[in-house]
């Protein structure tokens, strides 16, 4: 792969797109492992700048490069830091350089480079990375305001697009549906069959929504009781299932028994005793825990996995129509920030500074008459050749690229030369 120029924005990687599952639990850093590897990056000098994402899809080294072959440079300091084999990371691993590595993390920030299009969770995950780096002292002039302009280009993704609008996950998708018949849930009682890993994946997302009337059952007791005090719920003995279901307004069967938990004429009759108000049934197991013929009951609202995924499918046909839209925010915000990133290099700075200090001489002079004006002339020419001089031989001489770009913008600031 190609190597950087100095001062060349970079992004070393590994996600779900190219690294397995092993591998991106070897390089998956804890936030206190960031700020470790942040420091020990910046200290040996591989970067003058470094922002680290980690989350259970990806991790990536985001940094501002000082010479060629940073990016191999990199994929070495993984492979000593974490003790995995260079060959294996250098196969799994991307590099992005420039516009490119930018353009990435946009991308990152909207949700489009995820594995369920347009999550939501990895716009805070991106915001997460760049604090540790302040913490930590990583990031400086321009990975903060790389960072900062994507999450601002996430925001609006957010706010002007939909594809973050319709849930894609069968957990997430089954509480929206119960909120469709019930509206707020946080009045309304849930029944959860079974504590094992979907189980607990609903009881998350209920929570989300609001429900505060939780109640689990399980087989084991001690595995509903398990769950329940993790979610704040309560538990529920097997036996006692039938004498629960009248009370419960959504009933989520999640056990894969090899036959159904909940029977029709259970349904039945807890719907007797609730005076035909509504039932809710999702049935997230397989073979189903809830009788196929209980939606032949009046009031009785049910879903099995083949609904659920045709509503899924749906969904994430409704998010992909979004992405063109998602791609015009991206491109303008990115072209906002690499307008303001092709400004930090030094010969244009030196060059609109110049131009400044000569109209401020011209606009002085001109206020004079004119043979006061052409005897003062060469005075001006000097006084502002001399103020050049040595800001602009410090600013060349800087070897710290990360110093030479926050002092390139400080500049632009002060003199306000981007109107140049």
């Amino acid at each position: 792969m190609s190597g950087t120029r100095e001062g060349e924005l970079l992004v070393l990687g590994w996600n779900f797109r190219g690294a397995s599952g092993q591998l991106r639990e070897g390089v998956a850093f804890t936030a206190e492992e960031v700020r470790e590897g942040l420091r020990r990056l910046i200290g040996r000098g591989l970067v003058s700048e470094s922002v680290i994402v980690s989350t259970c899809h990806r991790s990536e080294i985001y940094g501002i490069a000082e010479g060629d072959g940073a990016g191999e440079e990199l994929t070495r300091f993984v492979s000593e830091w974490r003790g995995l084999e260079p060959g294996l990371l250098e196969g799994a691993a991307f590099r992005r350089f420039g516009p490119e590595a930018a353009r990435h993390l946009f991308r990152v920030a909207a949700g489009l480079d995820s594995m369920a299009l347009g999550e939501s969770e990895v716009l805070g995950q991106v915001r997460q990375a760049l604090s540790i780096a302040r913490e930590t002292g990583s990031s400086r002039t321009v990975l903060h305001r790389l960072f900062e302009s994507a999450v601002r280009a996430g925001k609006r993704v957010r706010t002007e697009t939909e594809i973050g609008v319709h849930p894609l996950s069968i957990a997430s998708i089954g509480v929206e549906l119960a909120s469709k018949v019930f509206g707020d849930l946080s009045e309304r009682t849930l029944l959860l069959l079974g504590a094992g890993e979907t189980g607990s994946l609903f009881a998350r997302h209920a929570l989300e929504a609001g429900v505060r009337n939780l109640k689990v059952a399980s087989r084991t007791l001690e595995h509903a009781g398990d769950l329940a005090a993790r979610v704040g719920a309560s538990a529920v003995p097997w036996e006692l299932v039938p004498r629960e279901l009248p009370a419960a307004d959504v009933v989520i069967g999640t056990t894969a028994s090899p036959r159904p938990v909940i029977r029709r004429e259970d349904v039945e009759s807890a719907m007797r005793q609730r005076r035909g108000r509504p039932m809710f049934f999702l049935d997230l197991s397989m073979p189903p825990d809830i009788d196929p013929e209980v939606r032949t009951i009046y009031n009785v609202f049910a879903y099995d996995l083949d609904g659920l995924e045709e509503v899924a499918a749906e969904n994430r046909r409704r998010r992909s129509r979004e992405v063109p839209r998602v791609e015009e925010i991206l491109e303008e915000e990115l072209q906002r920030f690499l307008t303001w990133f092709g400004s930090l290099s030094v010969i244009p700075t030196v060059t609109d500074l110049k131009r400044r200090l000569e109209r401020l001489r011209d606009a002085e002079l001109e206020r004079l008459p004119a043979a006061e004006r052409e005897r003062l002339r060469p005075l001006a020419d000097s006084l502002v050749a001399r103020l050049l001089h040595e800001p602009m031989r410090r600013l060349k001489s800087e070897t710290d690229p990360g110093r030479k770009l926050e002092r390139v913008e400080a500049i632009r600031h002060l003199f306000d030369l981007d109107k140049e």
